[in-house]
């Protein structure tokens, strides 16, 4: 059976992450994550492609030599903007009269030739639920008897340009774009938020440092998608312009040790450090969260005005990724003004549990369950490179014994001096 790994890439604002993995027994596996700052996109928008090419090239090429084999095709993440739904009811007949995959494959091919606006395209084409004899089912209906069967598919559709330029990057970097997901989409995948959303809508929040992107999944859809072009930056830039430290530090004093319940927050320093002309000075708990108090306040009451209408609307839950996640303060502060159940989502993958990489994840699980569909079980990797590796490792261990690799595993890590006595 041929190897299934996969790769996949999301141009995030301010930096670009890809991860490499295998499904393994029906478990995916993490073989490399890889992540790096680019300055090339601006809400979105690929304002240096050279940069983002480089950038792309340079976590390829690192993974790639890790692997041991040449990345030659990735799953591509597309941002949620000018995002559109188109609900359809596809009926198709039956080839052979019971249902089978093919079915659902024509229902599909069928539904991709709506008609849509023209600055958009179609990046998900999802399938809802299926009815045959009068029953509806979640699950396709393999092997039941029927002449007909109806397909609701709905069409999740995002900005032409912006899909037309990151698929660009990689065509001019000769790397195959394998399939392509909305971020929010793959994110409600990871987090399982559709079988969540039966008695409940949820609200899923994107936080990232330039942008928010907003979602409402509701009855086991993704219904809408909206871009807050605000970000846990101008909570960040308020302390750069404050106390002029680097980007890094600041971030993580931000997300890991800010806390506005004053009450508990102390005046002992959380960091110290030296000024150019060598003074020293420090910043308490008590002092970051006074100083960022005011625009976090203003931040997250963009957040609250944006839910308003769906939090009035039922019973309703938050959801938030990304860096926002990080920022427990923050998440409290959401729960505190909207009045609804907020909690950060982290994966429980061994390898990625970094909510920043929540949408890959689920690009990829999304990938994989097309394949149950149409059967296209292509892999990332060369993977005759890949075999061919594993055949000389192979090689080189045949014959040792347990007892042989433990020495020669000492052997390898003493080469070069002694052990000091």
């Amino acid at each position: 059976m041929a190897k299934e790994i996969y790769g996949a890439l999301e141009i995030a604002d301010r930096e670009i992450r890809l991860i490499i993995g295998e499904y393994f027994n029906t478990r995916f596996n993490i073989i490399r994550v890889e992540r790096e700052n680019c300055r090339g996109i601006s809400d979105f928008v690929i304002t240096n492609k050279d940069a983002v090419k480089e950038t792309v090239k340079s976590l390829v090429d690192k993974a790639a030599k890790v692997i041991g084999a040449d990345i030659e095709r990735l799953i591509l993440l597309l941002p949620s903007v000018n995002f559109k739904r188109y609900p359809l009811k596809v009926a198709v007949k039956t080839q052979s009269g019971i249902i089978n995959k093919n079915d659902v494959e024509n229902a599909i091919s069928k539904a991709m030739h709506t008609n849509i606006d023209r600055n958009i395209l179609i990046i998900n084409a999802v399938c809802v639920k299926y009815t045959c004899n009068g029953i509806t089912y979640r699950r396709i209906p393999e092997r039941e008897v029927a002449d007909e069967l109806i397909v609701d598919i709905d069409l999740l559709c995002a900005d032409k340009s912006i899909g037309f330029d990151y698929v660009s990057i990689l065509e001019e970097l000769n790397i195959e774009v394998l399939d392509i997901s909305l971020d929010m989409y793959a994110i409600c995948k990871e987090a399982a938020l559709f079988e969540q959303t039966v008695n409940q809508n949820i609200i899923l929040l994107k936080i990232d440092y330039d942008t928010t992107s907003l979602a409402l999944v509701s009855k086991g859809k993704l219904v809408n998608c909206d871009i807050l072009y605000d970000g846990l930056n101008s909570i960040i830039q308020v302390v750069l312009d404050k106390y002029h430290l680097p980007f890094g530090v600041v971030d993580r004093l931000v997300k890991y040790n800010a806390h506005f319940d004053f009450d508990e927050t102390v005046n002992n320093s959380i960091f110290a450090w030296k000024t150019s002309d060598g003074e020293s000075k420090t910043i308490s708990e008590r002092e970051l969260s006074s100083c960022i108090k005011n625009v976090t306040d203003e931040f997250v009451l963009k957040i609250k005005d944006a839910c308003e209408p769906i939090l009035e609307s039922g019973d309703t839950e938050i959801v938030i990724v990304s860096e926002g996640a990080k920022m427990a303060s923050l998440v409290k502060m959401i729960e505190e003004v909207t009045k609804a159940t907020t909690k950060a989502y982290f994966p429980e993958t061994l390898g990625g549990r970094d909510s920043s990489l929540t949408a890959l994840l689920g690009s990829i699980y999304g990938y994989h369950d097309s394949i149950m569909i149409n059967g296209n079980m292509t892999s990332s990797i060369n993977l005759l490179q890949f075999s061919e590796l594993v055949e000389r490792k192979t090689n080189d261990t045949e014959g040792e014994t347990l007892t042989t690799r433990i020495k020669n595993l000492f052997d390898s890590k003493n080469r070069g001096g002694k052990l000091d006595e």
